[in-house]
C-alpha cells in the first residue's frame, strides 16, 4: 500500500484471480493495509521502507524462495526495486516489467541503466500504464495497459459552494512538489489538508510553522476521498507524473481539481481552466473561482475520457491476452 501504483496492483491481481488466472503477489516493503486488499496468495517480505543494502539482499533471497515455491510461468516486475530483484532471479519464468514512471530510477540512474540492460539481455517484455511513457535503455515498444481503478463515476447531486478548503493527496517527494501546495495556501489564505507521507514531511511541517500556514498533515490515509466535502478543492502541483492516478480517482468522484500544466497531465485533455503553470497561476485561479467551486469540477464527458479503459475486468482481460501472446 501507500500509493496509486500499489493499489492498482492490488486491484489487478484480484481481477486476474476473478478471471481464473492463477496469480500470487510478492509484497516487498512493509506498510499499512490498503483499502483494497489482495485476495490471492501473498508473500509478504516486510522489508522496511528505505532500508539499507542488507534489507535488499534479504528481500532478494525471500523473492527467490517465493519463486521456487510458486514456480511461476511469468514474473511481473512493478517499479525499480522489483526490477532490481527480478533481474537476478533464477528459474524458468519469463520476465515482464511494467513502466509506471516518466523518469524511472531517477535517483540511481547508473544502476537503473545496468539493470535494464540485464533485463534486455533476459528478453524481458514491457508493459506501460500510459502511451506517453517510453522505455529508456530499451528499444522495445511496450504494450500499453492502463492501471485499473475500482470505481465508476459517482452520480452525486453536487451543489455549488465557495472554496473552503484545499487538499493535496500524494507522496511527499520532490516530483510531486508538495511545497507548492503550502505556498498556494499561504497566498490565498485558505486552510489546507495534506494527505500522504514521504521524506519531505519534516521540511514541510517546518515551513508551515515558520509561515504560520493553516495546514493539517494527515499522513497516509487508506481512503483519502471519504472525507471530501462539497467545498473541497484538490490541487495537483506535480512536476511530472506517471499515470496520474490521483487525478483519475478524483475524477471518478466528481471532485473539483486544479493541476499542473505539464505534458503528463495535459494528455487527459481537460479544459484549460483546470491547468496552472506555477504557484501564481494556482493562486490566481483559486481567487477567481473562490465563490464558485463548480467552475473547476470536471465535466461528465471529460470524466468518461479519463476513466476509459480502466475497468478492472477489462484490464484483467487485456493482461490475459498479453500473457497468452508471450507464453
Amino acid at each position: 500500500s501507500g500509493g496509486g501504483a500499489e493499489r492498482a496492483t492490488n486491484i489487478l491481481v484480484n481481477a486476474l484471480q476473478d478471471s481464473g488466472t492463477k496469480v500470487s503477489l510478492i509484497a516487498i516493503n512493509h506498510s499499512a493495509k490498503d483499502l483494497i486488499e489482495p485476495n490471492c496468495q501473498v508473500f509478504e517480505l516486510n522489508r522496511p521502507w528505505n532500508g539499507g543494502l542488507g534489507t535488499v539482499v534479504k528481500a532478494y533471497f525471500s523473492t527467490q524462495s517465493a519463486i521456487w515455491k510458486w514456480k511461476p510461468d511469468v514474473l511481473v516486475l512493478n517499479c525499480d526495486l522489483p526490477e532490481f530483484l527480478g533481474s537476478m532471479t533464477i528459474g524458468k519464468h519469463s520476465l515482464v516489467a511494467v513502466e509506471h514512471a516518466t523518469y524511472p530510477w531517477v535517483k540511481r540512474l547508473t544502476l537503473g541503466r545496468i539493470i535494464r540492460r540485464i533485463l534486455a539481455g533476459r528478453k524481458t517484455k514491457w508493459v506501460a500504464v500510459s502511451d506517453h511513457l517510453d522505455i529508456w535503455e530499451n528499444e522495445t515498444i511496450p504494450k500499453v495497459i492502463k492501471n485499473p481503478i475500482p470505481y465508476g463515476y459517482l452520480e452525486t447531486n453536487f451543489m455549488n459552494a465557495p472554496i473552503s478548503r484545499l487538499n493535496y493527496v500524494g507522496r511527499l517527494s520532490e516530483e510531486k512538489q508538495p511545497k507548492w501546495a503550502l505556498e498556494i495556501a499561504k497566498d490565498v489564505e485558505i486552510p489546507l489538508r495534506v494527505i500522504g507521507d514521504g521524506h519531505l514531511m519534516p521540511d514541510l511541517v517546518n515551513y508551515s510553522t515558520i509561515f504560520n500556514i493553516d495546514v493539517e498533515f494527515l499522513g497516509y490515509v487508506s481512503d483519502p476521498w471519504s472525507d471530501f466535502e462539497n467545498s473541497d478543492l484538490l490541487i495537483i502541483p506535480s512536476a511530472f507524473e506517471g499515470d496520474g492516478l490521483v487525478l483519475v480517482e478524483a475524477a471518478a468522484r466528481g471532485i473539483p481539481v486544479l493541476l499542473s500544466d505539464i505534458p503528463d497531465l495535459r494528455r487527459f485533455n481537460l479544459p484549460d481552466q483546470n491547468y496552472c503553470k506555477n504557484v501564481e497561476a494556482f493562486s490566481r485561479s483559486i481567487k477567481l473561482n473562490i465563490k464558485s467551486i463548480e467552475n473547476l469540477r470536471i465535466l461528465r464527458d471529460d470524466v468518461g475520457n479519463v476513466l476509459n479503459g480502466r475497468d478492472p475486468a477489462y484490464v484483467a482481460e487485456e493482461w490475459n491476452k498479453f500473457l497468452d501472446s508471450i507464453a
